[in-house]
C-alpha cells in the first residue's frame, strides 16, 4: 500500500528526496515552519517571561502601593497564607500568563489543528479547565509552598513549578484542547 503525503511538508520532503526540490528550499521551508512542539515551547517560554515580569512588577517593584506589604499574613477559608502580596502577585501573573498562552497556542502553535466544528469558546473553556489543573493547581501551589513553607526565593521556585506543569500541559493541550480530527492532516515533525 502506498502512502500519499498529507501535508505540504511531507510533499516537500518527498520531492526533495526524489531530487525535485533543491536542498536549500527544503531547509528554508523547515526553518520557517517549526514543528508543533517547538512552537509550543516558544509560547511557553514567552509566557514564562510574562509571568516573571508580572511577578516582579506586582510583588517586588513599588508600582502598586495599595497592595498589602510583603509578609502580611492573610487567613483564607481553611488556611493562612504568610504573604498576601505574594499570593495576589502569583494570581495576577497566572491569569495574564494563561491569556498569553491561549492566544499563542490557538493562533500559532496548534493553528493547523482547529477543526471547523469546535468553536474557539469551547477550546478556551477546555484550555481554562486544563489550566486549573496544571497552571493554577501545580505551578501556583508549588511556587507558594516552596516560597512560603520552605523559604525558596520565588524566582527559583517558579522553574520547579513550571517543569512539573509542562508535561501535563503538553498532554492535555495536544490530546484534548487542540486534538486532531480523524482524517485531518498529520504533523510531519512530531507525532
Amino acid at each position: 500500500m502506498t502512502r500519499t503525503p498529507r501535508t505540504e511538508d511531507e510533499l516537500s520532503v518527498g520531492q526533495s528526496l526524489r531530487g525535485e526540490l533543491p536542498f536549500r528550499q527544503l531547509l528554508r521551508e523547515q526553518l520557517t515552519s517549526p514543528p508543533t512542539i517547538v512552537r509550543w515551547a516558544a509560547v511557553g517560554a514567552f509566557a514564562y517571561f510574562v509571568y516573571q515580569s508580572l511577578l516582579f512588577l506586582v510583588y517586588d517593584a513599588p508600582v502598586f502601593p495599595f497592595l498589602p506589604d510583603k509578609d502580611s499574613s492573610v487567613t483564607l477559608v481553611f488556611f493562612e497564607h504568610g504573604d498576601a502580596r505574594f499570593l495576589i502577585a502569583t494570581l495576577v501573573a497566572t491569569v495574564a500568563t494563561l491569556a498569553t498562552m491561549f492566544a499563542g497556542n490557538n493562533f500559532w502553535t496548534f493553528r493547523d489543528r482547529q477543526p471547523a466544528h469546535k468553536h474557539v469558546l469551547l477550546r478556551l473553556a477546555q484550555f481554562v479547565a486544563a489550566a486549573l489543573i496544571s497552571s493554577v493547581g501545580i505551578v501556583a501551589v508549588t511556587v507558594n509552598v516552596l516560597t512560603v513553607q520552605f523559604n525558596f526565593y520565588h524566582f527559583l521556585a517558579l522553574p520547579i513549578g513550571v517543569a512539573l506543569g509542562a508535561i501535563g500541559n503538553w498532554l492535555i493541550y495536544s490530546r484534548l484542547v487542540w486534538r486532531r480530527t480523524r482524517g485531518g492532516p498529520a504533523d510531519a515533525h512530531f507525532p
